[in-house]
């Protein structure tokens, strides 16, 4: 007689359980790798946007310090310019001699803009640029650099017209140290009057006169180029602060 009854731990499995359970696995395993996967996607954002803020910060430093000495050097041309003014003005009207001595020290002044750019240099030479998610702060920040590239040219022009023109003329009428363009030396000790004299015989020179003309168009030009990076440096100085002001608040 066959035997009706069996074992409990004999019974066949079936097979759509054991798919199933496959099944289940697999999604629990995919789902592991998701969250696992979020989470570092989390954590590698969180890095990025820290070292972006860190980045957009010392741009914003690097560019008010750069703002503030080109503030500086094109104040100091106009005022330049002012007394470069008054030394063509004689030839028509009257110029105070104190005017005039002023005038004379601003005549081989130059101004060389200087501007930091370690944190520039950095983004680009370590291939962070691209964290910097603003297509606008990049494209303003190009376009400083862009106009930067112009000011070698511009400056270097005004230096060698001093070097080459000014400075030669006033060694040949044997006043350069008289009248003391570059730092004061007290070993050089002449009167003011002695000075004014000096001026006004260069002044009754024509040569004298178109120099200082050039030299006027030198100083201009250096302040035409120069405007348009003051204007991207505030335009600059503007965005970065928004961006930062946004991700303070995320």
């Amino acid at each position: 007689m066959s035997n009706k009854y069996s074992l409990s731990g004999n019974k066949k499995k079936s097979p759509l359980s054991s798919l199933l359970k496959i099944i289940l696995e697999l999604i629990i395993i995919i789902i592991g790798i998701y969250i696992a996967f979020q989470l570092e996607n989390g954590k590698e954002r969180r890095q990025t946007e820290a070292l972006e803020k860190k980045y957009l910060e010392q741009l914003l430093e690097e560019a008010k310090i750069n703002q503030s000495e080109l503030e500086a050097d094109q104040d100091a041309r106009r005022i330049q310019l002012e007394y470069l003014r008054k030394l063509v003005e004689t030839t028509n009207r009257t110029v105070a001699p104190d005017t005039l001595r002023n005038a004379m020290k601003q005549l081989l002044m130059i101004r060389l803009y200087s501007p930091t750019d370690a944190v520039y240099q950095d983004l680009v030479s370590s291939g962070n640029l691209g964290i910097i998610k603003s297509d606008t702060i990049k494209l303003t920040l190009f376009n400083y650099r862009r106009y930067l590239s112009r000011v070698p040219l511009t400056e270097e022009s005004d230096l060698q017209m001093i070097a080459d023109q000014l400075e030669p003329y006033l060694i040949e009428k044997k006043v350069l140290s008289l009248l003391e363009a570059h730092d004061n030396i007290p070993e050089i000790d002449i009167s003011q009057q002695q000075t004014d004299r000096i001026i006004r015989s260069l002044l009754n020179d024509r040569a004298f006169i178109d120099l200082v003309y050039l030299r006027i168009h030198k100083v201009r030009d250096a302040i035409y180029f120069e405007n348009p990076m003051q204007w991207r440096l505030r335009e600059l100085i503007t965005l970065l602060e928004a961006e930062l002001s946004l991700l303070e608040n995320r």
